[in-house]
C-alpha cells in the first residue's frame, strides 16, 4: 500500500526539471488555439508533473511506470504531462479549487496547515498551489501560479516536492506568524495557498 511508504522526492518525483515554454505539438486551431496552448503549457507542467507523482504514488497513473526519478523527457512522456496539466481547466478541479479557495479566506496561510493532507499519509493528498489571494496583484499571482506536492509536516515547514528542484529533500515552505513564505512566493506580498485533492485530478 502506497500510504505505508515514505515519499522520497528524489525516488517519487522526476529526476528533470519542469519543462518551461513548450506548448502543445498539435496542429490547426489557428492564432487562438496556439495563444491558449501557450497560457496553459508555455510556463511550464508543475501541475501536470504534480499531479502525475500524487498518482503514480497511489498506483493510478496512466502511462507512466515508477520510479519516476529514472525517467526522461521523452516525447510521449510530456505528451501524457501535458494532458495531466490540462485537468486544472477541468470542471471537477476548477470546483474543487474555488471551493478550497473561498473556504480558506481566499488562500490565507492560517487555515491551511490543519487541513492539509500530505501524500504518503492518508487518503485523497494535496496538490499545494501557491495562487492569488484577494487583492490588487490577483491577476499578476494567477498568470504565475505554481504547484508542488506536500509530503511532510514539521514544526511550521511543510516539505515539498517542487517540480522546479528535482531531487532536493531540503524544499520547504514555512509557516509562521499567521504567514507563509517560500522562494518568490510570500502571503505579504499578496500570495495565497490553495490545496487541490488528488480525487480532483482523476477522470
Amino acid at each position: 500500500m502506497a500510504d505505508c511508504i515514505t515519499f522520497d522526492p528524489d525516488r517519487d518525483g522526476f529526476g528533470f526539471r519542469n519543462p518551461t515554454g513548450r506548448t502543445s505539438d498539435r496542429t490547426g486551431g489557428g492564432r487562438s488555439l496556439r495563444r491558449s496552448d501557450a497560457f496553459v503549457y508555455g510556463k511550464g507542467l508543475c501541475y501536470g508533473m504534480a499531479a502525475a507523482v500524487l498518482l503514480s504514488f497511489s498506483g493510478e497513473a496512466k502511462g507512466i511506470r515508477p520510479p519516476l526519478a529514472d525517467l526522461s523527457l521523452t516525447p510521449d512522456l510530456l505528451a501524457v504531462l501535458r494532458e495531466y496539466q490540462l485537468r486544472q481547466f477541468y470542471p471537477r478541479s476548477i470546483l474543487a479549487t474555488v471551493r478550497d479557495w473561498v473556504a480558506t479566506g481566499g488562500g490565507r496561510s492560517e487555515r491551511v496547515l490543519g487541513r492539509l493532507r500530505v501524500v504518503g499519509a492518508g487518503s485523497d493528498p494535496h496538490v499545494l498551489c501557491f495562487g492569488p489571494a484577494p487583492n490588487r496583484r490577483f491577476l499578476y499571482c494567477l498568470a504565475r501560479a505554481h504547484a508542488v506536492v506536500p509530503y511532510r509536516v514539521e514544526e511550521g515547514r511543510v516539505y515539498v516536492y517542487d517540480p522546479n528542484h528535482p531531487r532536493d529533500r531540503k524544499t520547504f515552505v514555512k509557516f509562521a506568524h499567521g504567514e507563509f513564505e517560500y522562494g518568490g512566493f510570500r502571503s505579504r506580498e499578496g500570495w495565497g495557498i490553495t490545496l487541490v485533492p488528488l480525487s480532483a485530478c482523476t477522470c
